[in-house]
């Protein structure tokens, strides 16, 4: 089973309806609970084939699956606002990040394909390079320390 169909059969098992419109450009996509239910929206426009479809879904579901949904409301800007957000935002990314780019498949990832660089890696993962980069600072973070980090 692929990332992206792992994902689907989650949004599915878990009643997360998946729609995908034309919105904002600057948006690729949004979760939120309309009438009791969960959804998220997908900018069909904004995201660059699958790779980007499996982080940018990866980062929704952890939005529901992290328990950090937010509320955009006329106070949207405010610092309170913004420091929740950023929280939420952070909280679903590491979700993501544990899920669906785990140290041991980076590892592996650069030991079939890292003499090609940082896009065939994050193409074995099937996420974006930045998903593959900001998931590799994250497990660092979380005193991760890979084979490629190890000097001498």
């Amino acid at each position: 089973m692929t990332k992206l169909e792992h994902i689907e059969s989650r949004l599915h098992r878990n009643s997360i309806k998946m729609y995908e419109f034309a919105i904002d450009d600057s948006i690729k996509a949004m979760s939120h609970i309309v009438g009791g239910r969960k959804t998220i929206a997908l900018n069909r426009g904004a995201l660059r084939g699958k790779s980007d479809k499996v982080s940018v879904l990866a980062e929704e579901l952890g939005h529901f699956e992290a328990n950090a949904l937010y509320v955009i409301t006329p106070s949207y800007n405010t610092q309170v606002h913004r420091s929740t957000r950023i929280k939420c935002e952070a909280k679903a990314k590491h979700w993501a990040y544990t899920q669906y780019c785990e140290p041991e498949e980076i590892e592996q990832a650069y030991e079939c394909e890292g003499m090609y660089g940082d896009f065939a890696v994050a193409e074995y993962c099937s996420v974006t390079v930045e998903f593959l980069h900001k998931a590799i600072e994250y497990h660092r973070s979380c005193g991760y320390v890979f084979s490629f980090d190890k000097t001498g």
